[in-house]
């Protein structure tokens, strides 16, 4: 589906700035359009068996950092000071924290965690994994909402049946709605400050489990990419098993970060940024869109390609994001870009990570969609990666 206005892109040479004019000037333009796309996750469909409400002593590092915490309105197990100091930080988000659980033909799916975001009209829609409903062994199918019925668990123990309204592969964002018997407060999926530090600091990963008992990890945002085919997603420590997955990732200042995902060595999460975005092209155009261009940001790069950048350009090691891959398109279709720029700004703003780029790249297409405007946008290309040209 093409959309009306279009999002034009060029790129230039050696910090030459990227202006667009309009089509009857004999400019190129990138032409987004919001074609369904899945992508590859490397990780298996089914729980491995991992016990969410299992805390190891080995497990704990650093006082309370890898310490598994449940709680429920009966009991606290583990709950040390700096555990409950740490609880208090996201306890406004828990009752926003749902228990899923899907099956075919009565046959167990997978389980998970989901976050309640949005009500519209009588419905209450909750946030999750696709995984909630990949097919087991096929990583790029899901079910149909026909084919799959959604158990879902809320915090006073109540368990009521879940449709599926929405499943992308590409972005691994699944929406259930529910008639929710009780009021349950949706949290806001707002962008974090512009002055927001993302160095490493304490996060909480929150999850719900069958027996509605609130389940939360605490861990460190680190600065890392994340192993999993998804370039935008972010990297914590919070060893968080995937029953924890599709729940929220707080700081200590109830700021939601992003939406959990799960991988074995650490644990990775869509920034919120992005999946707010989503959740709002879902409920304004019931698609979600797409990005062709592909990239890491610079500062995440292996020690051989930092050195490599910094040796070619005067000791300096180029800022921003280096395209790793144009999806379908010639270099020419879209504006110059190519597979090694590092582009260091986007509209006169420096960029910084994958999760920035993405966002503003979808505000532009959320710009242009209905409108017969062309939208314009303007990036510098500081320098060029030969080692990622094949």
């Amino acid at each position: 589906m093409r959309m009306n206005g279009t999002v034009g892109v060029r790129g230039c040479r050696r910090r030459r700035s990227l202006v667009e004019q309009h089509n009857n000037q004999g400019t190129r333009h990138l032409q987004i359009r919001n074609m369904p796309r899945q992508k590859r996750n490397r990780r298996g469909d089914t729980n491995r068996g991992y016990k969410a409400c299992y805390s190891d002593p080995s497990d704990v590092s650093d006082g309370t950092l890898s310490e598994l915490v449940k709680y429920n309105s009966d009991q606290a197990e583990h709950l040390t000071k700096d555990a409950l100091n740490e609880f208090g930080a996201v306890f406004e988000t828990c009752k926003s924290v749902v228990f899923l659980a899907s099956t075919h033909d009565t046959n167990p799916v997978f389980s998970c965690s989901g976050t309640v975001v949005e009500h519209v009209e009588s419905e209450t829609w909750i946030l999750t994994s696709a995984t909630l409903v990949r097919k087991p062994g096929i990583e790029h199918e899901a079910y149909n909402s026909d084919d799959i019925k959604i158990k879902v668990v809320l915090h006073n123990k109540q368990d009521v049946e879940g449709c599926l309204a929405m499943c992308d592969l590409h972005y691994n964002l699944a929406i259930v709605t529910i008639k929710s018997p009780i009021s349950l407060p949706a949290v806001k999926l707002s962008d974090l400050p512009e002055c927001y530090s993302m160095q490493p600091m304490p996060v909480v990963s929150v999850g719900r489990d069958y027996f509605s008992v609130v389940l939360m990890r605490c861990g460190k945002l680190i600065r890392l990419s994340s192993e999993l085919d998804c370039d935008e997603l972010l990297v914590t420590v919070c060893e968080a098993s995937e029953h924890f997955i599709g729940g929220p990732i707080v700081d200590m200042e109830n700021r939601i970060l992003g939406i959990t995902f799960f991988n074995e060595d650490d644990t990775p999460f869509l920034p919120v940024e992005i999946a707010a975005r989503c959740l709002k092209s879902f409920k304004r155009n019931k698609l979600l869109p797409r990005l062709r261009i592909r990239g890491q940001a610079v500062h995440t790069l292996g020690l051989y390609a930092l050195e490599s950048l910094c040796c070619r350009y005067a000791n300096k090691v180029p800022s921003g994001f280096l395209v790793k891959k144009v999806c379908g398109l010639s270099s020419e279709s879209c504006g110059g870009i190519e597979v090694g720029d590092v582009i260091s700004k986007l509209d006169d703003v420096d960029l910084y990570s994958v999760a920035q780029f993405t966002t503003m790249l979808l505000d532009k297409m959320e710009a242009a969609n209905g409108t017969q405007n062309t939208v314009t946008s303007q990036m510098v290309v500081d320098a060029r990666y030969e080692e990622m040209v094949e």
